[in-house]
């Protein structure tokens, strides 16, 4: 297992704009960094579902197709290179506003567990970030699974919480045009970076096969 390989995917798909990070920046202009709390600690929670299915869910698989590791790899190969593409062909000049959020910590936390555990493209990326990093899934072990956990979860965190606390100052950025381009620009190279790092795993994965 690469543990490098593994915290920086984690990082970059944590990183990425989407509705976990939207969501954080919106709760912490609304209630502070505080109540925020709540909200990024929903994310994670909504989150742990959707990373055991994956890593187990890669077991399976691997235990009943062989062929199964090349094809996932493959596809997410496929998946980074598409939104590296679409990042740097067509960057957006606007965000879409967060829905409003109710005050109360329970509720923050509630919204945002819904969040992660609703958005389908959690289990995919999962996946990917699997097969990226070579985490072993031909077998069950704790300890595979808690570093697993520990990097995925624990980027999650990190990362919506350095959202919260410069929550002000990047929404403010956020409403210009340019600046959500260059961001979409930034991400975009990210994406390739990893669609090639693929690539090169779907490869090996395919020399075993042979």
């Amino acid at each position: 297992m690469d543990i490098g390989l593994l915290i920086v995917s984690c990082l970059i798909a944590s990183l990425s704009p989407g509705p976990a990070s939207l969501s954080t920046i919106e709760t912490s202009l609304r209630y502070g960094q505080r109540r925020a709390f709540w909200h990024t600690l929903g994310l994670a929670v909504g989150e742990t579902p959707h990373l055991f299915l994956s890593l187990f869910g890669t077991l399976w698989l691997t235990q009943h197709f062989p062929s199964a590791r090349f094809l996932i790899a493959a596809s997410g190969m496929t998946y980074f290179l598409y939104l590296g593409a679409t990042h740097l062909l067509r960057p957006r000049s606007s965000l879409p506003e967060g829905a409003a959020l109710e005050a109360g910590p329970w509720r923050l936390f509630f919204r945002g567990a819904w969040v992660n555990f609703s958005n389908p493209k959690t289990i995919p990326w999962m996946i990917v970030i699997i097969q990226a990093a070579n985490v072993p899934s031909d077998r069950f072990a704790w300890s595979t699974t808690g570093v697993f956990l520990l990097c995925t979860l624990g980027s999650e965190i990190s990362v919506m919480s350095f959202y919260a606390m410069v929550g002000d100052r990047l929404r403010v950025r956020l409403k210009d045009a340019a600046t959500i381009r260059w961001v979409d620009r930034a991400t975009g190279v990210l994406w390739t970076a990893l669609g090639l790092l693929m690539a090169r795993q779907a490869y090996q994965l395919l020399e075993v096969l042979r």
